[in-house]
C-alpha cells in the first residue's frame, strides 16, 4: 500500500513538472538481485526482458544504489541509480504481490 502511495505522488510529480524522470539512453539496466560485503549480482535488462546476469564489486555501484531491487542504468560512465525508477519496480511488484495474495483468499 505504502509503495502505491509514492508512486501515485511520482506521477504527479512527475506530471506537474518537480520531477523529472531520468530514462536509460541505451535502454540497457541492471537490478541488484543480491547483495553482499563482496558482490553484487545484477541482473541485465535491454527492452524490459532479462539478458544476463553479472557478479561485480559492489564499490563499483552508485552508493544510493547498494541495495536488492535497485535499478541502475549502464551508460559509458558505469552505472547510474534511478530513484524514480527503483520506486516503479517496486510498486508493480506491490501490486502483484497483492493481486496473487487476493487469489488465495
Amino acid at each position: 500500500m505504502r509503495y502505491m502511495l509514492v508512486g501515485v505522488l511520482l506521477s504527479v510529480l512527475v506530471r506537474l513538472g518537480v520531477v523529472t524522470v531520468a530514462d536509460s539512453n541505451s535502454g540497457r539496466t541492471a537490478v541488484v538481485d543480491r547483495l553482499g560485503s563482496d558482490y553484487a549480482v545484477l541482473l541485465l535488462a535491454e527492452s524490459g526482458e532479462t539478458t544476463d546476469q553479472r557478479v561485480v564489486d559492489p564499490n563499483v555501484l552508485p552508493e544510493a544504489g547498494r541495495h536488492e531491487g535497485a535499478v541502475l542504468y549502464l551508460d559509458d560512465d558505469g552505472y547510474r541509480y534511478s530513484e524514480a525508477a527503483t520506486i516503479r519496480r517496486e510498486c508493480r511488484h506491490s501490486r502483484r504481490f497483492d493481486a496473487l495474495a487476493g487469489r488465495l483468499s
